[in-house]
C-alpha cells in the first residue's frame, strides 16, 4: 500500500521528453548475472564502479573473465595465439544477442516565452541498443532511437573501441582506441544519456548563436556539429584514451565538426581531456576498498578543450573553441559536481560567453535519488545573464523501472515554467 502511495504521487505530476542511451545496459547484466545497480545509482548514472566498467570497455576492470557467466561462442581456438601470425587470432561472441531496450512514457506541462501554458501526454519512446564485447579488449556500441515524438528515430552511437592497446609496450589500460559516431569523451557529464535529469546540462548543449538560446535555457538536445554546436552531440571521428598510474585519465579525438550530417567544410575538430581523482575507486578500477561500494569518498578535477571549424548560414567558414574545467566531489551519498565552460565562436559578431554550473545529488535511499541544480551563462553584449534552477526527483519501482518528477524554475520570479513525470524502463 506504501509503495502504490508513492508511485501514485510521481505519476500523479509531470514529465519526460525523449529517451536517450545509457552507458549500461540489460544486455550486461545478463553477460555477468548481476543487478542493474551494480554499475548504476539509478540508471541511467553510473556509480564509480560502472565508470570503470565503461572506461574499460564494458569490461570488469578486474578479473573480467572470471567474472562472466553467460556463455560464449569462441571463433577459434585458443591454441592459435601461440602460432600467430599463422592463424587468425581467436575471440567469441555471446551466445545470446547483446541487445536491449528502453522505452519511455511521460505527461508534460511547459509554458513558452509568450506565457502561454500547454499539457499534454507526450507520445511514447522507444530505442534499441546492442552492445558487447568480442572476446577480451574489443567491444561494440550501436543505439538507435526506433520511435521518438511519433516518428522513425535515427542512429545515435555506433563505434567499435580497441582496448588495452600495445600492452608489450605500455602499462594495462593506458591506451584505447575507439572508431565511428559517439559522444565525445570531453568531460564525464557531457553526455545526458548518463544523467538522470531531463534538461540537458546548459555546459554541453547552450549555442550562442542561437537566438532562442539567448532568451531562454532549451530543454532539448544538441546533435548538431559546429553550426549548432554542443559538446554532448553525436560526432563522426577517432578517439583515443588512457588511465595512468591508475587515477590520472586523458582522452584525445578528431572529429568530422559535422555531427552526424555529412561535413560541410574539409577542417577537422580538436578536443582533449585530462582528469585527476583522488580517493575512491581509481579510473582503472583498483581501490583499497570493495569495488562495489557506492558511498565512497572522493575528488576528481578535470580540464578540457575543443577547437573546431564551423560553417555559418552564410556558407562562410569560421573558427570556434570551448574551455573549462570540472570537479566532481562524493561524500557517501552526497555528490557535488560543477564546471565553468567559455567559449567563442569567431562569426561576425564574434559571440563570447561564460557558463558555469553547480548541481548537487543526494542518495536518500538506495532507490531514491534528489537533484538540485544551478546554471548561469553570461553572454557579451547582454546586459542580464541567463539563468535557471533544475530540481529533480528519480524513484526506482525495480531496479529497471523509475519514475521521474522534474520542474525547472527561474531564479528572478521562481515560477516553473516547465514540469514534468514519466516512467523509464529497460529490458
Amino acid at each position: 500500500m506504501k509503495k502504490s502511495i508513492i508511485y501514485l504521487a510521481f505519476v500523479a505530476i509531470i514529465v519526460m521528453l525523449n529517451i536517450q542511451n545509457a552507458s549500461a545496459i540489460p544486455a550486461f547484466a545478463r553477460k555477468y548475472q548481476t543487478s542493474c545497480v551494480t554499475c548504476h545509482t539509478i540508471f541511467p548514472q553510473l556509480n564509480a564502479f560502472g565508470e570503470a566498467f565503461r572506461i574499460n570497455g564494458y569490461q570488469f576492470p578486474v578479473d573480467d573473465e572470471e567474472q562472466v557467466k553467460e556463455k560464449q561462442v569462441a571463433l577459434g581456438a585458443e591454441a592459435n595465439k601461440k602460432v600467430f601470425p599463422d592463424a587468425v587470432w581467436p575471440n567469441s561472441i555471446p551466445s545470446s544477442m547483446p541487445v536491449s531496450f528502453r522505452g519511455e512514457t511521460a505527461y508534460q506541462v511547459s509554458t513558452d516565452m509568450a506565457g502561454t501554458t500547454s499539457s499534454q501526454f507526450m507520445i511514447p519512446a522507444l530505442q534499441i541498443i546492442g552492445a558487447g564485447t568480442f572476446g577480451q579488449d574489443i567491444s561494440i556500441w550501436a543505439g538507435a532511437t526506433l520511435f521518438n515524438d511519433g516518428k522513425v528515430g535515427n542512429l545515435d552511437n555506433f563505434f567499435i573501441k580497441f582496448d588495452n592497446l600495445f600492452t608489450s609496450l605500455l602499462p594495462e589500460k593506458a591506451l584505447y582506441f575507439r572508431l565511428g559516431q559517439f559522444i565525445p569523451e570531453i568531460v564525464p557529464f557531457a553526455s545526458h544519456h548518463r544523467g538522470l535529469t531531463i534538461a540537458p546540462y546548459a555546459m554541453n548543449t547552450y549555442n550562442p548563436d542561437d537566438p532562442m538560446m539567448r532568451k531562454m535555457f532549451m530543454a532539448g538536445h544538441s546533435h548538431g556539429g559546429a553550426t549548432a554546436f554542443g559538446i554532448e552531440g553525436f560526432q563522426i571521428g577517432a578517439e583515443a584514451s588512457g588511465v595512468m598510474a591508475s587515477r590520472i585519465r586523458w582522452v584525445a579525438g578528431v572529429l568530422n565538426g559535422g555531427g552526424t550530417e555529412d561535413d560541410v567544410n574539409s577542417s577537422r575538430d580538436f578536443y582533449g581531456r585530462l582528469a585527476y581523482k583522488i580517493g575512491g575507486l581509481a579510473y582503472d578500477g583498483t581501490s583499497k576498498d570493495s569495488i562495489y561500494n557506492n558511498e565512497e569518498t572522493s575528488f576528481a578535477l578535470g580540464v578540457f578543450g575543443y577547437t573546431g571549424t564551423g560553417t555559418g548560414a552564410d556558407t562562410l567558414d569560421y573558427s570556434f573553441y570551448r574551455a573549462g574545467s570540472d570537479f566532481n566531489l562524493t561524500y557517501k551519498r552526497l555528490s557535488i559536481i560543477g564546471g565553468i565552460i567559455t567559449g567563442k565562436d569567431n562569426t561576425g559578431d564574434k559571440e563570447f560567453y561564460t557558463l558555469l554550473f553547480g548541481e548537487a545529488d543526494y542518495l536518500f535511499y538506495p532507490w531514491l535519488m534528489g537533484i538540485l541544480r544551478y546554471e548561469q551563462v553570461n553572454v557579451r553584449g547582454l546586459t542580464q545573464p541567463l539563468r535557471q534552477i533544475v530540481v529533480h526527483g528519480s524513484a526506482l519501482a525495480v531496479a529497471n523501472i523509475k519514475f521521474k518528477l522534474e520542474t525547472r524554475l527561474n531564479p528572478d520570479d521562481m515560477k516553473a515554467y516547465n514540469m514534468y513525470v514519466g516512467v523509464d524502463f529497460g529490458f
